[in-house]
């Protein structure tokens, strides 16, 4: 049996658009990764950079290459898998490895939203989305507490081993909460959902 296509994420924080002069078209899109800021000129590239963010409305969709190019094809780009190959050698793409441990220590995530809490029809998810609206997603307590303080660490796995440790000083029944790669891959599993809800963004981890 194939092992099936690993699932691609886009890296970097989008920044904005920058316009030259009042009521001029857009000069380039912005993206900071790291120390870096990114600009992109094209609107075809910048197309494919959207399309690595699965639809919200897609959560049981695999989002891998060939989804990515296929959704850049419906947005006009003419050839997607050129520039999704470039954006995965240069990194403004990621393709999720199995092993959690090096994929989290080579990453971190930046909470994109607020935690809008838990209800007492719903006392187990926590809502994350903007004030004063209805919350964006709905997240299990494990994922929500990484997702809320994944920019804290340095990378992902330093996340992930707090949270894990966290849990085994609270003495939490489901002891696999404080091995820190149980944690990360929860928190992983829901990951492309963030980033498509645009409710958290991937980027490297700091050296």
């Amino acid at each position: 049996m194939r092992n099936p296509a690993p699932l691609i994420l886009p890296v970097g924080r989008y920044a904005g658009t920058f316009h030259p002069a009042v009521g001029a078209p857009v000069k380039y899109h912005s993206l900071s990764i790291g120390r870096l800021s990114v600009t992109i000129e094209d609107p075809q590239v910048f197309a494919v950079w959207t399309a690595a963010h699965r639809p919200i409305d897609r959560p049981d969709a695999t989002w891998d290459r060939a989804a990515v190019i296929e959704a850049a094809g419906q947005l006009g780009v003419a050839d997607p898998a050129r520039i999704v190959a470039e954006f995965l050698e240069d990194g403004l793409l990621v393709e999720m490895t199995p092993d959690v441990a090096d994929f989290a220590r080579a990453y971190r995530v930046h909470p994109l939203m607020v935690s809008l809490g838990n209800t007492p029809n719903d006392p187990l998810r926590y809502g994350i989305g903007v004030f004063g609206a209805a919350p964006v997603l709905r997240l299990p307590a494990l994922t929500h507490d990484v997702w809320q303080w994944s920019s804290v660490g340095a990378s992902l796995w330093d996340v992930g081993q707090v949270v894990a440790d966290a849990g085994a000083q609270a003495e939490v029944t489901d002891t696999r909460e404080h091995d820190p790669r149980h944690v990360l891959r929860e928190f992983l599993a829901a990951l492309p959902l963030l980033v498509g809800a645009n409710a958290a963004c991937l980027d490297e981890a700091r050296r």
